[in-house]
């Protein structure tokens, strides 16, 4: 894993957490899938998804770690607390079952890596990527199904 990939998985993952946690406007949705999107782009860019010793245990355990994070992304998603400012404005942040489900998230990530070595597969920053999109793009999504239930301002 070079210095530059170990960077930007480190920045998406600490501009993520500030934006969950801080509190955020919610915006346009069609801006929903630019992150998810980008790291897949670099993700699948990057090669080495699948381990040449174990190709098909590696794409089992790839989508095993996108499920989960795409599973654990719609609970932060549903779980984060959704209001609307009186100047219509939508807005969202995180809670204690979001940090804990965040926690969560982070166990399982590291479980499965463990799992993956275990078995004679080398974690790749690629497939780090990929989970990463799945949890964000399933947050956005479970943000954006809210927001249509949050009444509208009077």
């Amino acid at each position: 894993m070079d210095i530059a990939r170990v960077l930007l998985i480190a920045l998406v993952v600490v501009f993520v957490v500030a934006r969950r946690f801080g509190g955020r406007p919610l915006k346009d949705r069609g801006r929903l899938w630019v992150l998810p999107a980008v790291l897949v782009f670099v993700g699948v860019g990057g090669g080495g998804l699948v381990a040449p010793a174990h190709p098909l245990l590696s794409l089992v355990l790839l989508a095993a770690e996108i499920g989960v994070a795409f599973g654990l992304g719609l609970l932060m998603g549903r779980a984060m607390t959704v209001w609307r400012e009186p100047d219509g404005q939508l807005w969202a942040k995180g809670n204690k079952v979001v940090l804990a489900l965040f926690a969560v998230s982070l166990a399982t990530r590291a479980a499965l890596a463990l799992l993956g070595h275990a078995v004679g597969i080398t974690p790749h920053t690629g497939a780090l990527l990929l989970t990463l999109a799945g949890w964000i793009l399933a947050q956005g999504l479970a943000l954006a199904a809210r927001s249509h239930r949050i009444p509208a301002a009077v």
